[in-house]
């Protein structure tokens, strides 16, 4: 059992605790490339810096068991982008010698420029930014080329709209159904781990859920079911009527302030093909 009220022995477990928790982590976990071969297991220190949206220097400190003070929000993004239950939240909490934050419900007001540079490396692929209360807040051509997003107003850019109210993307998905309530299981399932309605947080997200009901009939239905998921990747297989079948892996990347990095790879070369064709890219000049 380590003694939290000492601070070098509370500083020694947060290393350790830190280092191990990096190291049960892949590339493939978080939706990047795996690259060259790895001396070690895990991510590397500047892989987890860069989505925690951190420095590597001080999270290299931190991991090195230096005496600095992490704010509760760094604490709270390193839990995101290590992927801690409830329980190891607390305890990297208790360790840091903080406790867990309401977060009040307030998203970034803007999405840092690592983030959106990762979010352009990914074409041809789709991808796309969202924020903690499941607005689409950046996208890249491929994701704009698929949902239209550009064209859309403000409120209608978000994930339940794509999922329940983009009538072209509903009839191109196959098992729409099947994923339509996966997307509200992960949403209630968000709403408890933000609080629920103790908080500011969860109180935003339940607003959100009771747009959701008003609007699609199937959503209604679908709630009372009280099914809950964690966010996860999933295959999807999306009938376009213009470049023919694309067969998707999407990955859900954790990165700092509650942003969420939505990737949709191809899963095979020929959905590669199609989705250049569908986003070509820019003419250079």
């Amino acid at each position: 059992m380590v003694d939290v009220d000492d601070a070098g022995t509370r500083r020694t477990a947060l290393s350790k605790f830190l280092r191990s928790r990096r190291a049960r982590l892949t590339p493939q976990d978080v939706g990047l490339a795996p690259g060259v071969r790895r001396r070690t297991p895990g991510l590397r220190r500047e892989e987890l810096a860069l989505l925690a949206g951190v420095g590597v220097t001080w999270y290299t400190w931190l991991e090195q068991g230096r005496d600095i003070h992490p704010s509760p929000e760094v604490l709270a993004s390193l839990a995101r982008t290590l992927r801690l239950d409830r329980a190891e939240t607390a305890y990297l909490f208790r360790l840091a010698g903080s406790h867990p934050q309401d977060t009040g419900g307030t998203a970034p007001t803007e999405v840092p420029a690592a983030l959106l540079r990762l979010m352009h490396a990914q074409w041809p692929a789709p991808a796309f930014v969202v924020d903690a209360d499941w607005e689409v807040r950046a996208w890249n051509r491929g994701a704009d080329a698929l949902f239209g997003l550009t064209g859309r107003p403000p409120q209608d850019r978000n994930l339940a709209w794509l999922v329940f109210g983009h009538t072209v993307h509903r009839a191109r998905l196959e098992d729409w159904e099947g994923h339509a309530r996966g997307f509200l299981a992960q949403l209630r399932s968000a709403y408890a781990e933000r609080g629920g309605d103790a908080t500011a947080a969860g109180r935003h997200l339940a607003r959100l859920i009771r747009r959701v009901r008003a609007a699609y009939s199937e959503a209604d239905r679908w709630l009372d079911e009280h099914q809950v998921a964690e966010r996860a990747g999933t295959e999807k297989v999306i009938r376009h009527e213009e470049v023919g079948p694309l067969r998707i892996d999407q990955h859900v990347l954790m990165a700092a302030e509650g942003l969420q990095l939505i990737v949709m790879s191809p899963h095979d070369a020929d959905t590669e093909e199609r989705l250049r064709r569908l986003a070509p890219a820019p003419v250079a000049v």
